[in-house]
């Protein structure tokens, strides 16, 4: 006995559609994403600052990259692979991939971010989030 076509599509859709759903759910959770929360976005801005000052870039082209241990609260809660102090901007990179991958800038002017503008962003406080560019 066959069942009729409407039968065999409906069970179809009840096995295809939460699978399509997981796959997505699964390719979207595989990327970072930036953290909305403003609490901790005013933390990052502040701790990112207070790197910068502490150690200071006197020109263009060169950085610092900050150890580990020296990382304040709310950027090692991000989990990051580095820290990087730059000429105006602070890089926090959260998934390294070949052209970039994902992180943090802050920077009190977005010029001062290093990569083109449109790969940039802007969270609040000025923080930026990009992904590979």
């Amino acid at each position: 006995m066959t069942l009729p076509r409407k039968a065999r599509s409906s069970g179809c859709l009840r096995i295809g559609l939460p699978i399509i759903i997981l796959t997505a759910l699964g390719i979207y959770s595989a990327f970072p994403h930036p953290t909305h929360d403003q609490a901790n976005l005013k933390a990052i801005a502040a701790e990112s600052q207070s790197l910068m000052a502490a150690h200071p870039i006197s020109a263009h082209g060169q950085s610092t990259d900050i150890p580990k241990d020296q990382w304040p609260p709310a950027i090692a809660e991000l989990e990051p692979y580095s820290v990087t102090v730059y000429y105006g901007s602070l890089h926090i990179g959260t998934r390294p991939f070949f052209d970039g991958g994902w992180g943090y800038g802050f920077a009190p002017d977005k010029r001062n971010l290093g990569w083109l503008s449109d790969c940039w962003s802007e969270l609040n406080y000025g923080l930026f989030w990009h992904g590979p560019c």
